[in-house]
């Protein structure tokens, strides 16, 4: 089994360390850049992995929406994955900034965006999917709960998945021992199911 990380938007894998320090195994880290569009580096990033026997995805926000995208082009071999602080149904504050400031990452992470609706519509049929609900922080610009950056409602908006809630905001979480728990348990499951 392959672990593939997907790091946010505006981040490196770096964002990643501590969670790949004590997660043993094969892994890959997936690069992107917010500029060149979902659909362009979705495709680049299938190139790279598309060979892969068996993979479980671990994705950071944005990064998120993309291992749900790979794991449904993969579904066969995906062996599940887990999702910090991902908009699964996008940003509404993105669709208000699209108009002002015409930027692909808007137009890609708005909640009318193909990204977001194709991702709201993908069924993975058996795939493990956990997704981590970031519970702290808070931005005054957003009005319902969120963690700085994501909307709780957002992160929920993804059928078919495990909520769990860690008491982190949306870029410490890739630092938490709740999430690091959270994910080698997802990972020692998946294990079991196809053993």
């Amino acid at each position: 089994m392959t672990i593939v990380y997907i790091h946010g938007h505006g981040a490196t894998p770096n964002s990643f360390n501590f969670l790949r320090e004590n997660i043993k195994g094969d892994s890959i880290s997936l690069e992107y850049d917010s500029t060149d569009g979902f659909a362009g580096n979705l495709a680049r990033m299938f190139d790279e992995i598309k060979n892969f026997d068996r993979v479980f995805f671990i994705g950071h926000s944005l990064g998120g929406l993309y291992a749900l995208h790979l794991a449904f082009a993969l579904s066969d071999r995906a062996l599940g994955g887990v999702t910090m602080a991902t908009p699964y149904g996008g940003s509404s504050a993105a669709l208000m900034l699209s108009m002002m400031f015409p930027q692909q990452l808007y137009r890609d992470i708005n909640p009318t965006a193909a990204p977001i609706i194709d991702g709201i519509n993908i069924n993975l049929a058996g795939v493990p999917w956990t997704a981590i609900i970031t519970m702290k922080g808070h931005s005054k610009f957003m009005a319902t709960a969120n963690d700085g950056v994501v909307t709780q409602v957002s992160m929920r908006a993804r059928s078919g998945a495990k909520f769990v809630e860690v008491q982190s905001n949306h870029h410490e979480v890739t630092q938490s021992y709740a999430s690091l728990s959270i994910i080698k348990d997802a990972i020692y499951y998946s294990k079991l199911a196809v053993a």
